[in-house]
């Protein structure tokens, strides 16, 4: 096989080409999807039932859901929300308040100061990209993946992306997990 062809330098290449395109969005563009984004999952956390959810702190451009959770939580006090941390090759969800006292975790991503952990019921997660049959690309840790092929209950999985991050095909591979949905600035899949 030709080393360019084999799929994990197809998706280093993709994921960079993307990656790009993210952090290039101008922040008028940026603020306006990011608008329309926080809009749609917070239509999506309304009509649903669930009481805990975990989220992700935005980095390298990341939609930021801070602000969408906070009032999810504010509506109703049984509500609970988590940010992951790294815990071996898998992650763990350590819940999460406004006001929280943060720590730098690993890959300098910020993370609740407890030891506390709780189990979701949903997953917002991240997409670097996603495909129609709603596979993720990821930044290539494999944390996701490796998390929800080995939690005993398996909570729902959103995808978050912007619209710009949608690709034919990801071609996934035999670790890859199909997300439940994705919602992106302008539609949900």
């Amino acid at each position: 096989m030709d080393p360019e062809t084999r799929p994990e330098v197809q998706r280093r290449a993709l994921r960079t080409q993307l990656l790009a395109a993210r952090t290039a969005l101008p922040a008028d563009e940026r603020a306006r999807r990011e608008a329309a984004l926080a809009t749609r999952v917070a239509g999506w956390l309304a009509a649903s039932p669930l009481q805990r959810l975990a989220f992700f702190w935005p980095i390298r451009g990341e939609p930021d859901l801070r602000g969408t959770v906070s009032a999810w939580l504010a509506a109703d006090p049984r509500r609970s929300a988590a940010l992951p941390v790294i815990e071996g090759d898998t992650l763990a969800f350590a819940p999460w308040q406004p006001q929280a006292p943060m720590t730098t975790g690993r890959f300098d991503i910020p993370e609740p100061a407890t030891t506390e952990r709780l189990a979701p019921q949903l997953l917002l997660i991240p997409c670097v990209g996603v495909d129609a049959g709603r596979f993720r690309l990821g930044y290539g840790g494999g944390y996701y993946d490796r998390t929800l092929a080995h939690l005993k209950y398996r909570p729902v999985t959103c995808g978050i992306a912007f619209d710009s991050a949608r690709i034919d095909n990801i071609h996934p591979q035999p670790h890859d997990i199909r997300l439940d949905a994705v919602l992106t600035d302008t539609t949900t899949l």
